[in-house]
This record gives C-alpha cells, structure tokens and sequence, in this order.
C-alpha cells in the first residue's frame, strides 16, 4: 500500500511532538523500513506516527523514495546530537529547522527581538523555545547565535543583511558597563530592537538610577565611520532623564569608545517641516573625534 504525502496535515508544534520526532528518527534509522505503512498506522506518545513524520518531512529531517523512509542529511546529524546526549542543542537546532522550514506566524518577528517573537506564540511554541533555553534571562553566546542567526536568515528572504559588527559593539558595553558599575546591566535589544536603546545599565557603583545606552558600531576608520540615528531612538533619547550613546570604532587593532549626550548629538538632528517628518538621520563619528579615547574594556 502506498501512502501518498502530497497533501500534508501539519500538527502543531509541542515539546511532545519534537520528543515523539525524536523517536520517529530513531526508529527508521534502527528498522529500515521497507515502507512507509509500516509507520503510518502506529502511534508515537498517543500521537499519529504519519502526523509525526509529515511534521518531521515538513521540518526537513526524513523523507521517502519510492513509498521507503529514509532520514536526511539533517536528521541524521540530530540524531549523532540525540545519542550524544545534547539536549540542548538537540531542541535548539530542531526549533531552528521548524522556524526556516515551516515559518509560523511568530517567525516574521525574530529580527524585531526574541520578545517580540515570544508575544505571538502559542502556548507549547513557547514552552519549546524555553525548554531550548532560548527565551532564558542568563544570555549566553548560543542564545543570542541562535536569535541573530535567524533573523539574519530571515532577514536574508526580504533582500537584507544583519551586520554582526553590532552585536560586537554590543557585547563590548555590555562588559565596558559590567566593569564601570559593578552590575550586570541588561541586554534589551536581544529582547527587542523596538525600545530605543540596546542596553539597560545604571549610573555608577553607588547609584542605582537607570542609565539607557544606545549603541552604534563601526569598523571603518574614524574618519570615515557614520552611526545611524532613527527618530524612535531620538524620541526615546529626549524623554529619559539618563541616556547616552556609546559609539565604537572597532578598526584595526584599536577599539576606541565615545560617549556621548543627547545634548551632544542635538545639533546634527534633523527637524521636521510641513512637508512630513524625519525618519532617521547619519551622523559621522568624527563630529565627535575629540571624544573617542581607548577602551579600558576587554572582550
């Protein structure tokens, strides 16, 4: 009997389901199946074994040839992960493989933050990615690879290019503040890139009032560097009694750190007229070259 898969029914995304699939690659990687209804009237977790591997079929990770399953390229290599025993990176690259393959509704929001992303799924989507670790409080390298690599991935779809020199920029206050305050300050922009500001710290080691840092990022010299200012940035920047803007100039083997005032940036913002508003502006880093100094921070 020949199973047609032309008209998939996709079940929704779950912790058990990514288990139950688990145990689908396992089977067909230990019986060799001679068919496909050797699968397909079983059941896995009380689930559908042929909902399991349309799910898995959509997620890239098994197909058939002539009515046989065989696993993928890709689902072998989570499958050496799963006997491994790396759990982590066994769901971490199972949910990157369901975002790129199946793009649900939440996917369209990564580049916008993980807590954008969070707002639109469902209950078991996000018990998923917190299970994964990816919607953890404790950032690491993965976490924020994971987020950056996707919406570098989706952003490639619609003609764009994320540029991982931010992030570096990013990282670098992160840890410049670290050692200024003695705090571990926040890393908003891994959350969402909507607030105005990349990073939450505070104003010194004895004053914990809130201090918002907007982060730019060049490798070009300083001659030549320009940050980009967006007028929701600028907004947010006006209405906080404490804000500034950390710009480095990462080029060569320097890495040079001005901070710089709203006030200090005023007088190169645009301003709106009765034909419409601003959007956003460029401004070159050498407006401020006589702030730059070396970095006490390291990486």
């Amino acid at each position: 009997m020949i199973i047609s898969l032309a008209v998939i029914r996709m079940i929704r995304l779950s912790v058990n389901v990514l288990e139950s699939a688990i145990t689908l690659l396992k089977w067909i990687d230990t019986y060799h199946f001679s068919s496909l209804s050797d699968i397909v009237y079983s059941k896995i977790a009380s689930i559908s074994a042929e909902d399991i591997f349309n799910f898995a079929s959509e997620c890239g990770w098994v197909s058939e040839s002539e009515n046989i399953p065989f696993l993928t390229q890709r689902g072998s290599d989570i499958l050496k992960l799963q006997k491994q025993g790396i759990v982590n990176d066994i769901k971490m690259q199972m949910l990157a493989d369901y975002v790129l393959k199946v793009s649900p509704i939440w996917s369209n929001r990564i580049p916008y933050g993980r807590s954008e992303a969070a707002i639109f799924m469902t209950k078991d989507e996000k018990a998923c990615s917190v299970e994964a670790g990816l919607l953890s409080e404790r950032l690491c390298p993965g976490i924020i690879n994971w987020w950056d690599t996707i919406a570098s991935r989706i952003r490639e779809r619609s003609h764009g290019v994320k540029n991982d020199i931010g992030r570096i920029g990013e990282m670098s206050t992160i840890n410049y503040e670290k050692i200024r305050t003695g705090s571990e300050p926040k890393w908003m922009s891994v959350e969402s890139n909507l607030v105005g500001y990349d990073v939450k710290s505070q104003q010194s080691k004895d004053d914990p009032t809130v201090l918002l840092i907007e982060v730019k990022t060049s490798n070009l010299a300083l001659s030549e560097a320009c940050f980009h200012v967006t007028s929701n940035e600028w907004s947010v920047a006006l209405t906080c009694t404490a804000y500034v803007f950390h710009l480095w100039c990462l080029h060569g083997d320097k890495k040079l750190l001005a901070i710089i005032t709203p006030g200090e940036v005023y007088p190169y913002i645009p301003t709106n007229n009765l034909d419409g508003e601003w959007e956003s502006t460029n401004i070159p880093f050498s407006c401020f070259k006589n702030k730059f100094v070396d970095s006490i921070e390291r990486v």
